[in-house]
């Protein structure tokens, strides 16, 4: 019964050291692995390389860039809130400035209450011109207004006084020769020479004819004379 036993016990030690071993070497396997992939590169020999224990982590470097431009926000919010400036900033008392300063200051006010003394009276003076101008362009249009109406009157007075010598002149185109000759020696030559003038020549001609010589000569030059200036004119 031993005898069987015995070579049981050394089967079941070899089958043992077999898995211990596979064990021993699937470890080492895994620490080189891990040490390439953790190996730092390469330095150059004149220079010592960093410590690993002493190189922070990318976690670390994010963490130190923020508190680092905390720090510095602090220290220019410090730097503004610093005495030197807040006393730079802070108005100066009077009674510790010198009589140069108090005379520059007191040029500065005057000079400033002059200036804004100019621009109220630019201003002034805008106004009265604007003002000015609406009066003025009132009064131009007042006066084209009164100009139209008296152009519109006039141009109806002459109509009307047209009409009423065309109706003259077709009454006494319409009389006998020797009847109108004598109205014709009657009347002023302001009013005669109108009617003459729109009265056709075949029906003043026997008029004329029939007037005294004198009257119808002076008639004969001042038709002359008014047909001169627009004979001349075209």
């Amino acid at each position: 019964m031993r005898l069987r036993l015995f070579p049981v016990l050394i089967v079941v030690a070899g089958v043992a050291f077999a898995v211990r071993l596979g064990d021993l070497w699937h470890g080492l396997s895994t620490d080189a692995q891990a040490q390439t992939v953790t190996r730092p590169p390469r330095a150059d020999p004149g220079v010592p390389a960093p410590d690993p224990g002493l190189m922070p982590a990318a976690g670390d470097s994010q963490a130190a860039l923020g508190e680092e431009a905390a720090s510095g926000s602090d220290a220019n919010a410090a730097a503004d809130s610093s005495p030197v400036r807040t006393a730079a900033l802070a108005p100066r008392d009077p009674l510790l400035m010198t009589d140069e300063e108090i005379a520059f200051l007191q040029a500065l006010a005057a000079r400033r209450e002059e200036l804004e003394r100019r621009t109220r009276e630019l201003e002034e003076r805008e106004v009265l011109l604007q003002a000015a101008e609406r009066r003025l362009q009132e009064k131009v249009d007042g006066l084209r207004a009164l100009r139209a109406s008296i152009e519109k009157l006039v141009k109806q007075r002459e109509e009307e006084t047209e009409s009423q010598y065309r109706s003259l002149v077709k009454i006494y185109e319409t009389m006998k020769p020797k009847d109108a000759a004598r109205i014709f020696e009657e009347l002023d030559m302001a009013v005669l020479l109108p009617v003459v003038e729109r009265m056709k020549e075949r029906k003043a001609a026997p008029i004329l004819a029939k007037m005294n010589p004198e009257k119808a000569k002076a008639i004969t030059v001042e038709l002359a004379q008014r047909k001169a200036p627009a004979e001349t004119a075209k």
